[in-house]
């Protein structure tokens, strides 16, 4: 008797599990997603390059500023383009550069890895190019501490 009890709880649990995930198979089957196309601001398009696409390696600009905002120095970067926003692109740096040379000092620069909104579209083929940037900038430092992991 015993087993015959348990056999039909185990018949009718299993009738209550197999009901259930067909109505969730259903369900999933019958999910849409709409993926938001994302596009640059006119003001942001402006600023950046045609050629700038997602997962595009390029060079960028670290500067540094003082306390007035006036940018002091700066360095170039080697960084990916990982995402197009609607205001930024997002970037990751694949080096790591540091502005000052000044012990305990942690972060001032970036590191490899680090991710960074671009909002000023300085944006570059070559390490050259982008050189010749700060150079017209007058922010050239030929001081460079730059690691490549």
């Amino acid at each position: 008797m015993k087993n015959q009890n348990l056999s039909i709880t185990v018949l009718i649990l299993m009738f209550i599990f197999s009901c259930n995930s067909e109505k969730k198979s259903k369900q999933v089957a019958s999910y849409e997603y709409e993926e938001e196309q994302v596009e640059m601001s006119d003001e942001l398009r402006s600023k950046v390059p045609e050629w700038v696409v997602k997962g595009k390696i390029c060079y960028g600009l670290v500067v540094q500023i003082d306390s007035n905002k006036n940018p002091v120095k700066g360095k170039t970067i080697k960084a990916k383009v990982i995402e197009i926003q609607r205001d930024a692109i997002k970037m990751k740096a694949l080096e790591s550069v540091s502005l000052v040379e000044v012990e305990g000092c942690t972060k001032m620069g970036l590191n490899k890895g680090d991710v960074w909104d671009e909002k000023d579209g300085d944006f570059y083929l070559t390490k050259q190019a982008a050189i010749s940037a700060l150079k017209e900038k007058g922010l050239y430092s030929t001081s460079d501490k730059i690691t490549i992991d």
